[in-house]
């Protein structure tokens, strides 16, 4: 495989390469124009924009001495400027005085701590790209030291719109150039990190779970695996609390609970959590999450939402009310940095929901099942079965 440029490993390179597939035309990726190449001219790039392109770098680099995660920012405008242009020819071209005014006037900016372009049914967000930005440095190129603070980051956006102006200026092609010269710069910039390897390694079995296991099983109520694989998060990341919780369809209110969830320190209420294995959005986060609300208004208690999916508008909305907002991706991220005795208290406090308060043998030896598949080694499969059964 070609390397884009020198200071790469093989390694390095196939990650960014997977993330720039994820965001750019086949045939700029799967074309691997290297960096010799792209200085000697043999790409259709004007002189112009070569200089537009340099530019941007030399900001980023400039920005980056006083916060690391301005170069994400540069990143993700490349990506949003990249996404614009799939959907607008308006943004396809080199356009040297393009001004960030000019997308404004044709967008929408829905979010308020972010930037999230909207017309018609189209609708794309830095959010989510500076989330994989983050996982891509940390975790696959070894750049520990990449700021894990998207909101902070993503929510100045428009203190750094003259790397989005630049972003915008671009054709398909220099955009693309762009995102590689950004990479080589964090790469030159931001100190790898080698750690010492466990062979075999540790693994990861909450986040195998978090991230694989099917939440809907047969003789199961709908909603109790991902509340056991929430209850099991709270019992791990807060240990020193007494947490009460029922099964799964029984009102909170009848059971004398605020949330799905509360941990309780000697008679004190200090954390009420309510969770929705669904997708949240604006039009359902008052009917779903109303209960957290008013938690955290009524309480001194950390009030918490943990759901499968929330979108800007109703994330806002919640934290605007005093309630901090977990989903999916949120936990992967955390479980990232769980070593493998905190998950695997975690994946114990799932499977003592399933046994203790939902009371269901079958749903704990699915859920076993699934861990002899992903750990075989782990010891919570002692409570395991007849391995000849089978589970749909």
């Amino acid at each position: 495989m070609d390397r884009w440029s020198d200071i790469r490993t093989d390694r390095e390179e196939k990650a960014i390469r997977s993330f720039l597939r994820s965001h750019f035309p086949a045939e700029f990726v799967e074309g691997q124009l290297t960096l010799s190449e792209y200085e000697e001219g043999n790409n259709t790039i004007s002189y112009k924009e070569s200089k537009q392109i340099t530019a941007l770098i030399n900001e980023a680099g400039e920005q980056f001495e006083s916060s690391k995660g301005t170069l994400g920012l540069a990143i993700d405008f490349v990506v949003l400027t990249e996404k614009l242009a799939q959907n607008d020819e308006s943004f396809r071209g080199f356009t040297p005085d393009a001004g960030v005014e000019d997308v404004l006037d044709r967008y929408k900016n829905k979010a308020k701590s972010t930037l999230t372009l909207q017309r018609g049914e189209f609708s794309e967000g830095i959010r989510s790209y500076h989330n994989d930005l983050i996982d891509l440095f940390r975790e696959d190129l070894n750049r520990t030291n990449f700021p894990s603070s998207p909101g902070h980051h993503t929510g100045e956006w428009e203190r750094y719109d003259n790397m989005l102006e630049l972003a915008l200026s671009l054709s398909n092609e220099g955009r693309y150039v762009a995102a590689q010269r950004l990479f080589d710069l964090g790469l030159n910039r931001l100190e790898s990190k080698e750690f010492e390897h466990r062979v075999p390694p540790f693994t990861k079995p909450f986040l195998r779970v978090l991230k694989g296991y099917e939440r809907r099983g047969p003789d199961e109520q709908g909603g109790s695996a991902y509340q056991a694989l929430c209850y099991g998060y709270v019992k791990s990341e807060w240990p020193h609390l007494s947490l009460r919780a029922s099964k799964v369809r029984t009102g909170s209110a009848r059971q004398q609970r605020h949330g799905d969830i509360d941990g309780y320190h000697g008679p004190d209420l200090m954390i009420s959590v309510e969770v929705k294995d669904r997708d949240i959005d604006s039009s359902n986060v008052k009917s779903e999450l109303g209960t957290m609300l008013k938690v955290a208004e009524d309480t001194t208690a950390i009030a918490i939402a943990i759901c499968k999916n929330i979108d800007d508008d109703a994330r806002q909305t919640l934290e605007d009310g005093g309630v901090r907002v977990l989903d999916d991706g949120d936990l992967a991220r955390q479980l990232q940095f769980w070593d493998f005795h905190k998950q695997n208290r975690a994946l114990h406090g799932m499977l003592h929901f399933l046994a203790n308060i939902e009371e269901n043998s079958v749903a704990v030896q699915r859920l076993l099942r699934f861990i002899s598949e992903n750990d075989p080694d782990n010891r919570v499969l002692d409570h395991l079965a007849d391995t000849n059964v089978k589970f749909n």
